[in-house]
């Protein structure tokens, strides 16, 4: 969920990137968040180099850089998430078979194309995505 919600807080603040900073409270409600867990996702993202936040009665958070320069790979590490698809990938050495194991190079190929994925698409392709999606729609 975090990730998710991470996507969904940025993309929000991509939207309207000179609007200044939008409190807490804006994004919960319009992106559907819990408040006490968005607090959660606004703090990774700033450690994570994404998210700027201002403390005061005009604060809130914007954009650490463009979105254009943000990935969704860049979300998901801001998180400790791994893509692996089974643990093996991550911890060979806590498997039994992993000397001997046709699998392990089939999920590591996984996670490479993933990973690979995940890389090229940016906070912005999301974002000219979505508007698409609202423009069709309407």
């Amino acid at each position: 969920m975090k990730v998710d919600y991470g996507l969904r807080v940025l993309m929000h603040l991509a939207e309207n990137p000179d609007a200044g900073p939008v409190p807490a409270a804006e994004i919960a409600a319009r992106q559907k968040i819990p408040e006490a867990y968005l607090n959660h996702v606004l703090r990774d993202l700033q450690a994570g180099g994404m998210l700027e936040s201002r403390r005061g009665p005009a604060g809130g958070h914007m954009l650490a850089r463009p979105a254009h320069e943000i990935t969704v790979a860049d979300v998901f590490t801001s998180f400790d998430r791994t893509l692996a698809p089974m643990d093996c990938v991550d911890s060979p050495e806590d498997c039994t078979l992993s000397g001997a194991c046709s699998q392990r190079e089939l999920w590591s190929d996984v996670e490479r194309v993933l990973l690979e994925r995940l890389r090229e698409t940016r906070v912005s392709d999301l974002v000219a995505g979505q508007r698409d999606m609202v423009w069709a729609a309407n």
